[in-house]
């Protein structure tokens, strides 16, 4: 039996001489009596003027050489070519293989889309996220979230140095001289004592009460009054955070006189408080008293669980009531309402969000307390040695006093202008999400108009016939009292084109 040769050519259709092109041709389009738009030529087929191809060819446009076909695409999770593969244009690709290669300038349109676990051959828009918010200010005009509250806090005192930590100085000095001054003798007491047990441990104590009187009543005294600096305080930089937000330096003369004008309201919330803290805190010993009382009348055992389950209780509740209650110094500050009402405006705020208040606000309070221990700590250890060297002489009473006072100002000032920066702009977050305020800032911020706290007021009605200057934000007026800087405010946050758009 014969064998084919290898060599020997396949027969085939007879190969089609190729016809150079006739010069001034038109365009090609469709001719009369040819296909139109959409159709597919029938086979033979061939535009006026061209060679007439055989019979069998595929159809080619004027121009082209019949039989010139595109290369066949590969089957899935594979590369060689595939008999019925798909045809079309250039980006597609099957299940499972590589994605194509780029194939030419493409037609405007949109971009071309693969199959399902492929990527675009063009590239698409950009990712999903949070929408671009404008940022005039400390933060972004949208609800915030930790990062954002955290960066604002400390964004608003690099952008008022001055003011925040100047303000804080001050007062924080002027509230703590008092305190320190009890302090100071109750480490003088204290260093007396302890010389007294070191020279006879078996004396009896020279007083039988070894701190003095009036070391009691100064450092009670300056506790209290420690406690009304810190409101004033806050009324004060409540306001600079609520400016900061709308992309504004207040200088201390201005923080100030934003403020004149609510320290009523703020010693009426600081009021309430105090007289809710001092109710709990009666409420507390009485349990503890009871406890005690039923522990030794009646059943020792009874005693100690009530007094625990009664201690428990009484400050699960009183922290309820705390945070629910937390944001009422920024809502009298910012809101121009009275004590009774920024009460009731910070319980409805509160609402529905007391976990993520509480959690926030403990957060806070741990990065402070542990700044303020670090800052104060080098100096009342300096203190405690000087009274234990001194022996209760005069000059260590006041080396002593000297050192607790510069050690609380300057854990005070440090520290005081961040808790009131998150609580602050946690008030102004509970507002966007619950009140759509961050639509009125916004709004305020691309007016260029001069815009103060009575942004934040519930009755709050925009001056829409007063025209705004060009050059400002946005196309407005410059903004009051020099605006802010370019790049006066770190940018922080997310990065730039993270959320589709600037942070």
């Amino acid at each position: 039996m014969d064998h084919d040769d290898p060599r020997r050519p396949v027969p085939g259709p007879p190969e089609q001489p190729e016809q150079p092109e006739q010069p001034g041709e038109p365009a090609a389009g469709p001719a009369p009596g040819g296909p139109g738009a959409g159709e597919r030529p029938a086979p033979g087929w061939a535009a006026p003027g061209a060679p007439t191809p055989a019979a069998g060819s595929p159809w080619a446009a004027p121009g082209h050489t019949p039989g010139h076909q595109p290369p066949p695409y590969p089957p899935p999770g594979g590369d060689a070519p595939h008999s019925g593969a798909p045809a079309g244009a250039p980006g597609w690709a099957a299940p499972g293989g590589p994605p194509p290669a780029g194939g030419g300038p493409s037609a405007p349109g949109p971009h071309a889309y693969g199959a399902p676990g492929h990527a675009p051959a063009h590239p698409g828009p950009p990712a999903w996220g949070r929408p671009w918010a404008p940022r005039p200010g400390v933060v972004a005009l949208r609800p915030l979230t930790l990062g954002d509250l955290f960066n604002g806090a400390f964004g608003y005192v690099r952008a008022n140095p001055r003011t925040a930590l100047g303000l804080a100085l001050i007062v924080s000095a002027a509230a703590n001289v008092i305190t320190a001054i009890g302090m100071g003798g109750y480490l003088s007491d204290y260093g007396l004592l302890v010389e007294e047990s070191l020279q006879d441990p078996y004396a009896a104590p020279s007083s039988d009460f070894p701190i003095a009187p009036w070391t009691i009543v100064t450092m009670y005294g300056g506790a209290l009054f420690s406690y009304v600096g810190q409101i004033v305080l806050t009324g004060l930089l409540a306001a600079v955070v609520g400016m900061a937000v709308l992309g504004r330096h207040v200088s201390m003369s201005e923080a100030y006189a934003l403020v004149r004008g609510r320290l009523g309201a703020v010693f009426g919330v600081a009021g309430l408080l105090f007289l809710i803290g001092l109710g709990w805190s009666l409420l507390f010993l009485g349990v503890i008293v009871g406890a005690v009382v039923l522990g030794m009348g009646v059943d020792p055992v009874a005693g100690v669980l009530t007094g625990f389950v009664g201690v428990i209780a009484v400050v699960a509740v009183a922290v309820w009531v705390f945070v629910r209650t937390s944001l009422a110094m920024p809502v009298a500050v910012l809101e121009h309402v009275g004590p009774g009402r920024s009460l009731a405006r910070s319980w409805g705020l509160t609402q529905r969000s007391w976990w993520r208040v509480f959690g926030i606000t403990v957060l806070a309070q741990i990065l402070v307390s542990m700044v303020a221990n670090l800052l104060a700590t080098p100096f009342t250890l300096g203190g405690t040695v000087v009274a234990l060297l001194g022996g209760g002489a005069a000059w260590a009473t006041v080396v002593a006093a000297m050192l607790s006072f510069l050690g609380t100002v300057l854990a005070m000032t440090l520290s005081s202008p961040f808790v009131i920066g998150v609580t602050t702009l946690l008030y102004i977050d509970l507002r966007m999400r619950r009140e759509g305020l961050d639509l009125r800032l916004q709004a305020a911020a691309q007016s260029g108009q001069h815009t103060g706290p009575e942004v934040y007021r519930t009755d709050y009605q925009p001056a829409h016939d007063q025209p705004a200057a060009p050059g400002g934000p946005y196309g407005g007026a410059p903004a009051p009292h020099g605006g802010y800087p370019s790049g006066g405010y770190p940018t922080g946050g997310y990065p730039s084109g993270g959320y589709g758009g600037p942070a």
